[in-house]
């Protein structure tokens, strides 16, 4: 079965790199910062990855810590007053306005958009069905910025001329108002997760500015940074700042500008500091917030990807509230866990081929690392062993658990599970097939071990055992039709040899 840790599943190419010996076992640092520390240091196994930057806010104490250098080669460390794209978190910003608008009463989430828009639209609807507010803080417009306008198609491709890059930054309100008098809905809205980055959010940007009668610059200064004390966060870095803004990179260690959003920037334009960030988190966490309250309510579930969401938010109940962003040169990560007043931004200044799966990994184990909070993870010690010593890590992981498993964390079977799936991603069934085979006799009565255990027997093409363990997990999981799946095709597999 495939691993879940919260976001997604571990899909990158690393092991390779050596780390340091258990024998240290990191006592001199708290629970926060071994988290941030090796959960970096594993991160940090991918060449293409230059710096990475990791904000805590933990009970009313925040941690930063800083990893790599921003530009390879010169040794520069991102700093407190480094400034980075926090790209599409951007988006918790309009979530917010757009909510606290709801509980004011300036706008329904149910109204359809073109009673705030000037003119007749009779294109903004298919099927007889218009775009909803809602429809756009859930990502439900159906618009799709390529097909939207040909210039802001170009606006994240790496490839860009500078010209294309110059019509960008030149885009117009005039101009976003002619598109979307043309644009035809090719979809029933409310229907279908697709995510629209740029369109939807600025579409939002212009019915808040008319709600308001403010700029949404204004609405974001007055409702959020002000109140929250953020005075390194802006729209448009001033020209004394401009040295902290961190270069980003792609593949090849290609250098990346930053972006300079056009029109409100409501999507994706700005621009922040880790310090400002972990005040934003505070600012959030605040339990007496009614309209933190209302935008984390669920308003839309993705029945394909089985995610649920708020105003832009993906969120899990009370328990869980995130939301990553990118652009051609950095990706970050917001993720908030209300339940025990803590909260996180992890942002990278690299957005290449491998940043996504990266990002996800490092926000996964930090979102694990907090929820066990005090306790430590046991997974960078037990994978450090099974990358130093092969042959005996089976032996050290038992004497870990013996001696530390108070400190650490050994009770959460998808420890074992993640690192017998990052094995497989490595092409080493073998070691995989070990790691489960611990898996099962640590957790004898978990469905999931067996099924895991019998997938790594079935990659390695030893059917029987595969079959042996995919039945036990059926008994124990008599829902587990993946398993029932597995097993004909086993019996398909034996009917024709």
């Amino acid at each position: 079965m495939n691993k879940y840790i919260f976001i997604l599943i571990f899909t990158f190419s690393l092991f390779h790199c050596k780390t340091n010996s258990n024998s240290d076992l990191e006592k001199t640092l708290n629970p926060i910062e071994y988290a941030m520390d090796n959960s970096a240091k594993i991160i940090l196994e991918n060449s293409e990855i230059h710096a990475i930057s990791i904000g805590v806010f933990k009970d009313n104490t925040t941690y930063t810590k800083y990893y790599g250098e921003v530009d390879k080669g010169k040794g520069n460390k991102a700093n407190n007053n480094s400034i980075f794209e926090i790209a599409s978190v951007t988006k918790t910003f309009t979530a917010y306005i757009t909510a606290q608008a709801v509980l004011e009463g300036k706008l329904s989430l149910n109204d359809d958009i073109r009673k705030y828009l000037d003119g007749s639209y009779s294109n903004l609807q298919f099927n007889n069905r218009p775009i909803l507010i809602k429809d756009i803080v859930t990502h439900t417009t159906g618009i799709k910025r390529a097909s939207f306008s040909k210039t802001l198609a170009k606006m994240f491709s790496i490839d860009a001329t500078e010209d294309e890059r110059k019509a960008v930054t030149k885009y117009s309100k005039t101009d976003f108002i002619k598109d979307l008098k043309n644009y035809q809905l090719k979809a029933t809205s409310g229907k279908e997760y697709n995510y629209s980055g740029f369109v939807a959010p600025e579409l939002l940007a212009i019915i808040l500015e008319k709600v308001y009668q403010k700029p949404y610059s204004k609405l974001i200064e007055e409702y959020i940074l002000q109140k929250a004390q953020m005075n390194h966060t802006s729209l448009r870095v001033a020209n004394e700042n401009k040295q902290y803004l961190l270069n980003g990179y792609t593949d090849n260690n290609q250098i990346v500008k930053p972006l300079q959003m056009p029109l409100t920037g409501a999507g994706g334009g700005l621009k922040s500091t880790v310090p400002d960030m972990l005040k934003y988190v505070e600012f959030l966490l605040d339990d007496n917030n009614p309209v933190v309250k209302e935008m984390k309510r669920p308003l839309f579930y993705d029945e394909k990807e089985g995610d649920q969401y708020g105003y832009f938010w993906m969120v899990e109940g009370d328990d869980l509230m995130l939301l990553n962003g990118g652009t051609g040169g950095n990706t970050n990560w917001l993720v908030l866990l209300p339940k025990i007043n803590t909260g996180f931004t992890v942002s990278f200044n690299y957005n290449g081929d491998s940043a996504g799966n990266s990002i996800n990994t490092i926000a996964s184990l930090l979102i694990t690392d907090l929820l066990n909070y005090p306790t430590k993870n046991a997974y960078y010690l037990v994978r450090n062993d099974i990358q130093n010593s092969p042959n005996h890590w089976v032996e050290k992981y038992h004497q870990l658990k013996k001696e530390y498993g108070t400190a650490y964390n050994f009770k959460d079977a998808s420890m074992l599970n993640d690192l017998g799936y990052e094995l497989l991603e490595q092409n080493k069934t073998k070691e995989a097939i070990q790691v489960f085979q611990l898996l099962v006799s640590e957790f004898p009565n978990s469905a999931n071990a067996y099924d895991s255990l019998a997938e790594s027997y079935f990659l390695n093409k030893q059917y029987n055992y595969s079959l042996s363990n995919y039945k036990k997990s059926i008994k124990l999981n008599p829902k587990n039709n993946k398993a029932k799946e597995m097993i004909q095709k086993i019996n398909q597999i034996h009917n024709n040899q």
